[in-house]
């Protein structure tokens, strides 16, 4: 089993030096790490050719995005695996590549392993921590995750026109309907140094909020479309009124533009059956602990698991990995 590390970075130069240099800690390596510099106008470029000239760097004249850069990247690497950080998060143990072969290894039904996360002078929820159980999760970050480069690519992948944030997801979504799961392994996990530089919250939410909703035209089969729509809008509404009246003053400027989106949405829409779409969604309040339990949420048939390929259309057969 190979590795590639990959990692999206804009103008965050102090954070990537400090993350680069804790890969060069693995022991064993990946076999590449691919780091696209997105947009950057400060000294990123030139410090990664500088001091990590072992390192592959893609680059973007003109940022693009996050989801892009990503996609891009995983279609360029070469290994089986591909690790994806953020250029503030590295993993804690110098054996971490190793470790996740034995977790791949004994987790042939997932696509993705997800890694539990530290973080300086924060105390993160147990779900997320390396005290938590092993679960199959309804999304995930790419801070710090792995993928099966095979199924994405077998897969539509990263919507690119999300351009930042819940590009996981939606993912995770795709990944049951093809058969495949999502595992949560505590036992892996990274140091996360979430960086405030680029990270303006209203933005986000804002980001967040509209990609959801495309995530849901994307999807959603159409009969339940509508309610899946209010209900996403609305509860976005909700952590908007919490956060006070300036936030929710601002809630219409991510409506317009979703809306301005919807053809995008429909020309790549894959909608998948409705059984599947709502035992994912039901995955974020009710986790599964077991491949037996996730075959029985998500049968392997194509009736029900699908399969969506990047052709628009239903796989004939999902193709669950071997055992190795």
């Amino acid at each position: 089993m190979t590795f590639t590390i990959m990692i999206s970075t804009r103008d965050r130069v102090r954070d990537l030096q400090g993350t680069c240099s804790q890969l060069l800690k693995l022991e064993p390596p990946p076999m590449e790490v691919l780091i696209c510099t997105d947009g950057c106008t400060d000294e990123t470029c030139d410090t990664l050719a500088r001091n990590f000239p072992q390192f592959n760097m893609l680059r973007n004249t003109q940022a693009r995005g996050s989801v892009p850069s990503r996609d891009r990247m995983l279609r360029s690497a070469r290994a089986d695996i591909v690790v994806s950080l953020d250029d503030d998060s590295y993993p804690l143990r110098t054996d971490f590549l190793q470790r996740l072969t034995t977790v791949f290894d004994d987790h042939p039904e997932a696509a993705v392993v997800v890694f539990s996360e530290r973080r300086a002078g924060m105390a993160l929820s147990h779900s997320k921590s390396g005290r938590s159980q092993g679960r199959y999760v309804a999304a995930y970050a790419n801070c710090g995750a792995a993928m099966r480069r095979k199924v994405y690519l077998n897969l539509p992948g990263f919507p690119i026109f999300f351009e930042h944030m819940y590009e996981e997801p939606d993912y995770a979504a795709q990944c049951y309907a093809a058969g495949y799961g999502v595992w949560f392994e505590p036992s892996l996990e990274i140091f996360h140094r979430q960086s405030e530089t680029n990270r303006r919250v209203i933005q986000r939410h804002h980001l967040n909020a509209r990609n959801e909703l495309w995530s849901v035209w994307l999807r959603c089969p159409w009969k339940w479309l509508p309610l899946v729509t209010v209900y996403r809008a609305a509860r976005q509404l909700v952590h908007a009124c919490a956060r006070g009246p300036q936030w929710v003053m601002r809630e219409p400027a991510w409506w317009r533009q979703a809306f301005n989106g919807i053809g995008l949405c429909l020309e790549q829409r894959r909608a998948m059956p409705w059984q599947t779409y709502y035992r994912w969604m039901r995955l974020a309040r009710r986790p599964v602990y077991s491949v037996k339990d996730l075959r029985a949420k998500f049968p392997t048939t194509p009736a029900s698991a699908g399969g969506l390929s990047r052709r628009g259309g239903w796989l004939s057969e999902p193709k669950p990995l071997p055992r190795h």
